[in-house]
């Protein structure tokens, strides 16, 4: 007994020291970000989203859809899908091109996998949440696949705007954000995310937050910040307490839709009244699962949202970079390609959309860009 008495007492330690270990890592990590000063929550109680506590989606959102639901069983099938990937669910390599981002010109795009996409217009050059190390807090987890040309920060031209949609570490990464920073001419983000940025060394006057359907101008750019069905957070304790959103970018020689993350909702159509007849819409198009459809839309959901937002060329991203849910990897990209065609079918010329399926790293345009099924190649292109 004396013995097992002991034995409890090393194990109940060994707890503590470990749940200490946690509390200190979560408060005292720069990744987990900072708290928002005295202007920043100025600013989110203002917020109609807001409800005191906590942002609020405009569609009822099922808090249950973000947690995993099911039994044990499916649970652990679940788990087990991230410790052990069946074979073939995620690539040994993902043959990329190399990327030449400093010649980029006006006009031309460059997706850097998941929801990182390089562009520019008007002789100015935009970023979208970029990414660029694992996406998550703990060394070592949901790294980047493999890649033959992996994009690195040291490839990028000056970048006069970043627009972040919202602060999950697949979106937001603390590594980046730092290395960028001598590099970025303004950083334009959710309410709340300021705070984050703050704490990484970014000057506060390179800082602009904004609330749904507020919006600026930017090198004789509209920037304007809209609506997603998402939530946010980077710790245990701070789940809703910043904003999500999409943004739409309307310049004299294009017009671009960023749709950040988010589960399908009416919003699509609401901001195709509003500001679509989009050039080029970013949709969201992976990670996608059952368990969290509100949050997250599936493939078919993804082409529908860009023909709500009356967009003409889809690039679809979130997808190609990471092992975010349980299906395959090229399962998103197939998927709304299929979904396309079927809409393609019962509609005018006119009103078909577009597919644009770059390899990461490829440049291309508006009026040529690549449709091919590159991930179905066993070797890189030359």
């Amino acid at each position: 007994m004396k013995k097992l008495f002991k034995f409890l007492k090393i194990l109940l330690g060994l707890l503590l020291s470990l749940a200490l270990l946690v509390v200190l890592y979560v408060n005292l990590h720069p990744t987990f970000g900072g708290s928002p000063n005295a202007d920043s929550m100025a600013k989110i109680k203002q917020s109609p989203y807001f409800d005191g506590e906590h942002f609020q989606n405009l569609v009822k959102t099922e808090a249950s859809t973000i947690r995993v639901e099911g039994d044990k069983a499916d649970k652990w099938r679940l788990l087990q899908n991230f410790i052990s990937p069946p074979k073939g669910k995620n690539p040994e390599l993902v043959h990329t091109q190399k990327l030449k981002a400093k010649a980029i010109k006006n006009g031309e795009f460059i997706w850097l996998g998941h929801s990182t996409v390089l562009f520019k217009t008007d002789e100015t050059t935009i970023i979208t949440d970029p990414v660029f190390n694992n996406a998550s807090p703990v060394p070592f987890t949901i790294e980047p696949f493999a890649m033959s040309n992996t994009p690195t920060i040291e490839d990028l031209p000056f970048i006069d705007i970043v627009l972040i949609s919202h602060d999950h570490y697949d979106h937001l990464d603390y590594k980046a954000i730092q290395q960028l920073n001598a590099k970025v001419g303004h950083f334009y983000v959710p309410l709340g995310v300021k705070a984050h940025l703050l704490h990484w060394g970014v000057a506060a006057t390179k800082v602009s937050e904004y609330d749904w359907y507020e919006e600026t101008t930017a090198n004789n750019i509209r920037l304007v910040f809209l609506p997603s069905r998402h939530f946010s957070g980077r710790g245990i304790w701070n789940h809703r307490q910043t904003l999500w959103g999409s943004w739409a970018v309307i310049a004299p020689q294009l017009k671009v839709y960023f749709s950040g993350d988010g589960g399908y909702s009416p919003e699509f159509a609401h901001i195709g009244q509003r500001v679509g007849g989009f050039d080029m819409a970013f949709i969201e198009d992976g990670a996608y699962n059952k368990r969290w459809k509100d949050v997250h839309m599936f493939p078919e959901q993804s082409a529908q949202a860009g023909i709500d937002v009356r967009a003409k060329v889809i690039l679809p991203i979130h997808w190609g970079k990471f092992d975010l849910s349980t299906h395959q990897w090229t399962e998103p990209v197939r998927r709304i390609k299929a979904a396309l065609n079927q809409h393609n079918k019962t509609v005018s010329d006119g009103e078909k959309i577009r597919l644009a399926t770059p390899r990461i790293g490829e440049t291309f345009g508006l009026t040529q860009f690549p449709q091919g099924e590159w991930w179905t190649e066993k070797t890189s292109q030359p």
